[in-house]
């Protein structure tokens, strides 16, 4: 028995992603855990090839979870509110001229900045970036959902496999469904 839709098929609404990375020599993952009244996703997955840094991961983290959002819940989203721990991806998304000098010295870094931007003009949705402390020992929301992304990049940076059953779990749930 299916509950009862939140949203009208008209309504928009904002999506919190909480994002992460890990980058090492043997690669690059990214993590994404996002919410809204409709429901959640976790995924994870490679950073693409080009990305050389963890700085560049934190980007391509932050782009997986600003597509999964729409990818999921389409022309309704509003907004997406992307919690990340890497002040440096925050602060190149939010700045309007980006120097020269940081342009030539991570190109991966700003192909990754014109993708986000991109995709959030061409949806037409608002993005607001929010960093939250990483690493803490605190048992608040926050540190726990930052920490479950931290553990899931490492995963898909070392390509673990999904334990049996893993998928249907990872699917978008429906409030009272």
């Amino acid at each position: 028995m299916r509950g009862r839709r939140l949203t009208s098929p008209g309504s928009r609404f904002w999506v919190t992603c909480y994002t992460d990375a890990s980058f090492g020599p043997s690669g690059a993952g990214w993590a994404v855990w996002a919410r809204c009244v409709e429901g959640r996703v976790v995924r994870r997955g490679a950073c693409p090839g080009y990305v050389t840094s963890s700085l560049e991961a934190e980007l391509a983290a932050i782009f997986a979870g600003v597509f999964v959002a729409c990818r999921t819940w389409g022309a309704r989203v509003g907004g997406v509110v992307v919690r990340t721990d890497c002040q440096a991806a925050i602060h190149l998304l939010t700045t309007d001229a980006v120097r020269p000098r940081t342009q030539k010295r991570w190109p991966a870094a700003m192909r990754l900045r014109t993708k986000i931007l991109a995709l959030v003009k061409e949806r037409g949705i608002g993005l607001e970036l929010r960093w939250v402390m990483g690493h803490q020992a605190s048992n608040s929301v926050q540190a726990y959902l930052n920490r479950a992304c931290d553990k899931l990049a490492t995963k898909a940076r070392k390509g673990a496999r999904e334990p049996p059953g893993a998928p249907a779990a990872l699917q978008p749930t429906r409030r009272g469904a």
